[in-house]
């Protein structure tokens, strides 16, 4: 009796759920190798054919001004691969919010300073990504989507409590499906057997997706980490608006650079923003041998004095603060390297076909 009430339960709240998940599980399939498609379909803006030297930071600088010397720049990022692009960040004027934060990124040739054409692409996974995340219909889309995830949550622990008796019974078997099977037979084994295998992956995928769609969700997974929640905020230059103020302190960051190199030599990238109080200058860079691309490491330095007066490793944090600085890395699965990235890949193309064939069964179930 309890378990036909559990079935209809699980019946009817995956009907209601079904096209916001499917939606969601396919956006998300897409996304998952975002920066890889990123990278291969602008190969001349990331790629550069590599000369004897690169140019110094401060003639870089200097030659960006000198082409674009109405641009207020916020940043310079520099990698150590000789075949990479550099990256200018400059202020957008009046942007305000996301954007005011993200800035505009100019990729350069660092032997050159020649301005490389602008990514394509991100327009359209940006958008992907708004439907994945709240269907492109602000805040209530969120709640919508953040609704759902709850209601995948509850699916996943009836689908256990329906399936619990022929676990018990035969647990490789019940892991299993066969083609053999036609019809409603097919439909549900094949159902309940991919939704097994992929639980798991979608508890990881939901827990951390409700932290966009439910602050108290990510207040909360700090809380119980331990680990204080700190406001990002836009990148600031104190400068003015006449073109003189414009100018960089170009010799002061040229021996930032210098210190940084003479003190750590195994990085993919360095990021110096030119905000600044007394000569100090934040600095966060990401090792060759990085877990995930977030695992970022921050340095301070006093360019006055030239030293390094704060150094933080990200492999050195204790593990509830790696985690918690890993939320969208676990959600992609990109933690776990391109292994991850792939589970995580079949897994929301799992969940999307778990979508499809709940509706089939039912369709098979009335007609």
């Amino acid at each position: 009796m309890y378990k036909k009430i559990w079935f209809k339960f699980h019946l009817y709240l995956g009907l209601i759920a079904a096209v916001i998940l499917f939606t969601v599980a396919i956006t998300g399939a897409i996304l998952s190798f975002e920066k890889e498609i990123i990278q291969f379909i602008n190969k001349n803006s990331f790629i550069v054919k590599p000369l004897e030297n690169k140019l110094s930071q401060k003639e870089i600088l200097v030659r960006f001004q000198e082409k674009l010397p109405n641009e207020k720049i916020r940043a310079l990022t520099v990698f150590s691969d000789k075949k990479s692009s550099y990256i200018i960040n400059v202020e957008i004027k009046g942007a305000k919010g996301k954007a005011a934060f993200k800035g505009k990124n100019y990729y350069i040739n660092p032997y050159t300073v020649e301005i490389l054409p602008d990514i394509i692409g991100e327009k359209s996974f940006k958008t992907i990504e708004l439907i994945h995340r709240g269907l492109i219909a602000g805040k209530v889309g969120k709640q919508i989507v953040g609704a759902s995830v709850v209601c995948l949550l509850i699916l996943i622990v009836t689908g256990i409590i329906i399936y619990w008796d022929r676990l018990k019974k035969a647990f490789i078997k019940s892991l299993t499906f066969s083609f053999k099977s036609k019809g409603r037979k097919l439909l549900s084994t094949m159902h309940s057997s991919v939704g097994m295998w992929i639980i798991p992956f979608l508890l990881l995928a939901s827990i951390t997706g409700l932290t966009w769609s439910y602050s108290f969700v990510k207040d909360s997974l700090y809380f119980i980490a331990g680990v204080e929640k700190v406001q990002r905020k836009p990148l600031k230059r104190d400068i003015g608006d006449d073109k003189k103020d414009l100018k960089l302190p170009l010799d002061e960051i040229q021996k930032t650079f210098d210190i940084f190199e003479e003190n750590i030599s195994n990085y993919k990238w360095v990021n110096l923003r030119f905000e600044n109080k007394n000569g100090i200058y934040n600095i966060s860079y990401l090792k060759n041998d990085a877990i995930h691309y977030r695992a970022r490491n921050q340095v301070q330095i006093d360019s006055t004095n030239k030293k390094i007066i704060k150094h933080e490793q990200f492999s050195t944090l204790p593990l509830n603060e790696k985690l918690i600085k890993s939320i969208y890395p676990l959600h992609t699965g990109e933690y776990f390297g391109v292994f991850g990235q792939v589970l995580m890949f079949l897994s929301s193309l799992a969940l999307a076909m778990l979508c499809v064939t709940g509706v089939l069964m039912y369709i098979k179930r009335k007609f």
